[in-house]
């Protein structure tokens, strides 16, 4: 995560890889969607904007957590079904504050933005790099 007064959330790093290119590369994604809707809302965006620009992250996020459950299963991960259970519980949460985001409740676009900066980070070096040993020596992480 970048530090300053910048437009850019986060910046992507070495630290934050797990080792395979393909959920390396989605994660990028997911920050460069995380990026714009920091921006947008620093730059007093309106709320059809934002919600437009959360809902490609929430689009994403769905698609994001298949695959890399697609790759925890293929490789035989142990801890997948508390991994699954933790994508589950953060689809709700980007589900809640996308209806939020929809509506005319006031006040919402921080808590999101508050949200995407704890989750993404939290995820993407806290569990994603649990699975690291298990994707990197699976045949599938040479597909990357």
């Amino acid at each position: 995560m970048k530090q300053g007064g910048g437009m850019e959330l986060f910046v992507w790093q070495e630290i934050y890889s797990v080792g395979v290119e393909a959920i390396d590369n989605q994660h990028k994604r997911l920050f460069a969607i995380a990026n714009r809707f920091h921006a947008a809302y620093k730059q007093g965006a309106g709320r059809s904007a934002l919600a437009a620009i959360f809902k490609e992250l929430v689009d994403y996020t769905v698609m994001h957590f298949s695959d890399e459950e697609r790759m925890m299963l293929e490789c035989g991960y142990p801890d997948y079904d508390r991994h699954k259970a933790n994508h589950e519980k953060l689809v709700g949460l980007v589900l809640g504050y996308q209806r939020q985001m929809q509506s005319s409740e006031p006040g919402v676009e921080p808590h999101a933005m508050n949200f995407i900066k704890t989750w993404l980070n939290g995820h993407v070096l806290g569990m994603d790099r649990n699975y690291r040993d298990c994707l990197c020596t699976a045949p599938l992480a040479a597909k990357g």
